[in-house]
């Protein structure tokens, strides 16, 4: 089983991430946010899984020219959002399967994969 690992290549978090699957051997495809963009349905998938609400990054810059609210987005917003500006998108996310496993880069959880 492999991963997909999305996000924008000149991130610090998402550069942290791919260096840390590597060096774990954990087979993963990189997708880049700005030249494979999500479809609606993609986002959807992906909002509809975030139960932690941390899918979208409040405090960035892309979230910021939306013009909409930091709380309270309902999910169809949040795809609307994410369509416009995909880096909005607290980064990076981990797939496997079309399954949301994490959002952002959390050390303990990377150590914890399979190689």
């Amino acid at each position: 089983m492999s991963y997909v690992l999305l996000g924008i290549p000149n991130c610090s978090t998402v550069k942290k991430a791919r260096v840390h699957l590597e060096e774990k051997s954990v087979p993963f495809s990189f997708r880049d946010l700005r030249k494979q963009p999500l479809g609606a349905d993609e986002w959807r998938a992906l909002v509809d899984q975030d139960d932690t609400g941390t899918l979208i990054n409040t405090r960035s810059p892309s979230f910021r020219k939306t013009g909409q609210p930091a709380k309270g987005l309902d999910a169809e917003t949040k795809v609307k959002v994410l369509l416009e500006q995909p880096t909005a998108m607290k980064r990076p996310a981990l797939l496997r399967e079309n399954t949301l496993l994490q959002v952002g880069y959390d050390a303990d959880f990377y150590n914890s994969l399979p190689s």
